[in-house]
């Protein structure tokens, strides 16, 4: 199954890549947990499961509180 992006969630899915990578480099995601958040969204959208944009939307939005 695909899922299509819009150019709307292709900004959200590169700033969710980067709030990961941001709280790996910062500590607050070990190696382990920033590859499991990254492949879980990879598995939602494999699946075609729109709550994927939610998710990724809500740990943008977590900030400095993830």
């Amino acid at each position: 199954m695909s899922m299509t992006f819009t150019s709307e969630d292709r900004v959200l899915l590169d700033r969710y890549i980067e709030s990961v990578l941001l709280r790996f480099n910062d500590g607050r995601y070990d190696l382990q947990e920033a590859t499991r958040a990254l492949a879980e969204s990879f598995v939602q959208v494999g699946r075609g499961q729109p709550d994927v944009l939610m998710h990724m939307r809500g740990v943008v939005e977590a900030g400095d509180d993830a």
